[in-house]
């Protein structure tokens, strides 16, 4: 499956341009070997975020050597939420290739040119007026945040071709740890293949850092097998 299409990203990140740069590195594991690093990178300020992650695979997994992709986006922040206005990716998963712009605003999503590498029919936008895209959705649900606002993430996410919930709810309280339990669950744009599994499972497990809880691990299913993401 296409979990997050940026979930396997970035070796190669590249800074966007604005004034709070972060970044957030993970060691990522598939099937329990080594298949890189990703580097989340956006910068942030009162007004509007940028980001931009690219990718290139190192062959230390086999199934994933001819993995390219280099996705960005912008958008404005209104009231702290993260709203993405234009996004672009171009993604070859080895099985899929993509090279698509998105406009996410003003109105309802909308694909403004490129191919999405899909026959199935795409998702209508017409009720996702407040849907995020891929790389925000990465950044939104792993940046540090209080740890009353962990696991009580929910967002719909539109690349362009197809519509997905995520939700991240179920809280798992461990001492000063907390695992937040949750799914992607497919709702439209995909091939009768790809909605064979219409719900996969994902957990992210965060750590005090200081005044905020920071995310360490995001383990989650490929088609693959089995991911784990690890703080750096």
């Amino acid at each position: 499956m296409r979990l997050l299409p940026v979930v396997l990203l970035a070796l190669l990140a590249a800074p966007a341009q604005a004034d709070d740069p972060s970044s957030m590195q993970f060691d990522v594991r598939l099937l329990g070997l080594k298949a890189g690093t990703i580097e989340i990178a956006a910068n942030v300020n009162d007004r509007a975020y940028a980001a931009r992650t690219r990718f290139r695979t190192a062959g230390v997994v086999g199934a994933l050597k001819q993995v390219r992709a280099d996705v960005s986006v912008q958008g404005r922040v209104a009231g702290g939420a993260l709203k993405p206005q234009t996004y672009s990716e171009a993604i070859d998963d080895g099985s899929r290739v993509t090279n698509v712009k998105v406009q996410f605003a003003p109105g309802q999503p909308r694909l403004l040119s490129g191919d999405t590498g899909s026959s199935a029919p795409p998702a209508d936008t017409s009720k996702l007026n407040g849907a995020i895209d891929p790389l925000t959705l990465l950044y939104v649900a792993l940046r540090d945040q209080p740890r009353d606002e962990v696991c009580r993430f929910q967002a719909d996410v539109y690349d362009g071709h197809r519509h997905a919930v995520i939700t991240l709810k179920g809280r798992q309280p461990n001492g000063s740890t907390i695992t937040c339990n949750g799914s992607y669950r497919r709702v439209a744009g995909y091939s009768d293949s790809e909605r064979e599994k219409r719900n996969v499972g994902i957990s992210v497990t965060y750590v005090p850092a200081g005044d905020v809880m920071r995310a360490e691990r995001v383990a989650f299913d490929t088609k693959l097998g089995p991911a784990v993401m690890d703080r750096r």
